[in-house]
């Protein structure tokens, strides 16, 4: 029977206390429980090593996930652990120390591996829960101190700042950045794109590398949950949690006919919406106030990976792996919480900058801390843009929208622009070759068939709301007036909300 110890690798557990006992000033002893199954995260594994004067030290090994190669793992795992100990070294933000690590199963251990002080405090995530959830949420009082705090660790972040955009490498006490592992390039499949990954010299060359992992990524790679025209609802536009559940119901609906996801009109929308990223970002409308140089951040932060003692003081931050230095527009942006997706709401940004720009020295410039704040009351757009070009959102259209609007104006028309890109002979002729790649409709007919089996009616809703989104005709050569619509479809709340009244009131009909 296998010890629970092993439960995801096998590995030598008594070479493990003999190197955690040699790296304590004299030898304390140290055992760890082999019975005991190991904690689990979405990368990582972990186990726990206990001394005799009872201090606990933490091991930490990647996953052999599907979803990332071993290689990239290990990378990661690298860079992680050189974080830590730059961020010990010269700074005075809490987070674990680093006791020792390998980036290879080539020691005596057997795996790649850190090894880590303990986390002390408890992780935030047990009492700030996400939007919809039935038990009961922190105060804004309380999630206003966690953003202070928060505030005041970016000021001395953006203070960690090295001459180029990539993630750190540690080589003889030294740190430098190197390839860019940061989420945009190497998560969805994306680290088997062919695209510069870094070190970038210029923010251009940063946004452009992301930008290419995007368009590679709406080409070629799997799409998941993402369909441009039709955002998944979100629990915050809904007032009852059986509503927002019906909604979803309706969204899998809408994607499921005609297998929308991975279909060449989704991919060729994000591919023109990339391509419009990358007019805008050549534009140089989100500037730095140090461009020379390039701040050192979090790349994932959220509740999980943020401890605090029982009155809400952060003790230690978790999780440095996909960190790197980044443009600073991106590290002013207010961290996405609960989770790193999800905006934080506005009550919650003043505090943040607040202590942002409390933190900065007396003796700073009143033009320095103006052009801070103009800047980090900018920053939401920096945060849409990152979460927009990673795929790491809910709602793509209103993360461009955001993006568009900010650069060419709150007049300027997105749907219009959209429509005319999407009737341009480039793209038409790009649709074309796509559709070479799109499922046979035999296949897409069997999955709804078995999708759809006993939901006549939500069957025949999906199909009308096909046809009313023009979804087929939208990349042809046909004169716009000769279509249904003259606007641009995009499925959002009050859509669902009207479908479901409409369901409603024709079950009380029958």
């Amino acid at each position: 029977m296998e010890v629970n110890v092993f439960t995801y690798s096998k590995f030598n557990l008594e070479a493990l206390c003999r190197r955690a006992s040699a790296l304590r000033h004299g030898g304390v002893p140290c055992v760890c429980t082999p019975d005991r199954r190991p904690a689990s995260g979405s990368f990582n594994w972990a186990i726990f090593i206990v001394f005799t004067d009872r201090i606990r030290w933490v091991l930490r090994s990647p996953h052999p996930r599907p979803f990332m190669p071993l290689e990239m793992a290990m990378k990661l795992l690298a860079s992680e652990a050189a974080t830590l100990r730059y961020l010990r070294a010269h700074s005075d933000i809490p987070v674990p120390i680093v006791y020792d690590y390998c980036a290879s199963s080539d020691n005596d251990i057997g795996i790649p591996f850190i090894l880590m002080s303990e986390t002390p405090g408890w992780p935030l995530s047990k009492a700030w829960k996400p939007a919809g959830s039935p038990q009961r949420d922190l105060d804004t009082s309380i999630k206003a101190r966690i953003l202070t705090q928060l505030g005041r660790i970016t000021w001395k972040l953006s203070h960690l700042r090295f001459e180029k955009i990539g993630s750190l490498s540690e080589e003889e006490e030294s740190f430098q950045p190197k390839e860019g592992l940061s989420r945009g390039h190497i998560l969805h499949e994306r680290y088997d794109l062919e695209t510069s990954r870094g070190p970038f010299t210029s923010e251009a060359e940063f946004w452009d590398s992301l930008i290419s992992a995007f368009v590679g990524h709406a080409e070629a790679l799997p799409l998941s949950h993402h369909c441009f025209v039709a955002p998944v609802p979100s629990p915050e536009d809904y007032q009852a949690g059986m509503q927002y559940k019906s909604a979803v119901s309706l969204w899998n609906d809408f994607v499921t006919v005609g297998g929308k996801i991975d279909s060449s009109q989704n991919r060729l929308g994000y591919i023109i919406v990339g391509n419009a990223l990358r007019d805008i970002l050549h534009s140089g409308q989100l500037p730095a106030i140090v461009p020379e140089t390039f701040p050192l951040c979090h790349a994932d932060l959220s509740v999980n990976n943020i401890y605090v003692d029982d009155d809400y003081n952060i003790t230690c931050i978790i999780d440095w792996a996909f960190s790197s230095s980044i443009p600073e527009s991106m590290l002013l942006a207010a961290p996405g919480l609960p989770q790193y997706r999800d905006e934080i709401i506005s009550e919650l940004h003043t505090p943040f900058i607040h202590d942002f720009v409390a933190a900065m020295p007396d003796s700073a410039d009143k033009s320095l801390i103006h052009r801070y704040r103009e800047s980090l009351d900018q920053a939401h757009v920096a945060w849409r843009l990152s979460r927009l070009l990673s795929l790491d959102s809910i709602a793509d259209y209103d993360l461009f929208a955001t993006v568009w609007h900010f650069t060419r104006g709150p007049e300027a028309d997105l749907a219009q622009y959209i429509l005319q890109q999407r009737y341009s002979p480039r793209y038409v002729q790009l649709y074309k070759e796509l559709q070479k790649e799109d499922q046979q409709p035999s296949k897409i007919e069997k999955d709804e068939k078995n999708y759809f089996h006993d939901k006549d009616l939500r069957y025949r809703v999906a199909k009308r709301l096909k046809i009313m989104s023009e979804w087929k005709t939208q990349y042809t050569a046909d004169d716009p007036p000769t279509r249904l619509r003259k606007d641009m479809f995009v499925a959002g709340p009050k859509l669902w909300k009207w479908i479901l009244q409409f369901m409603r009131d024709w079950e009380d009909m029958r």
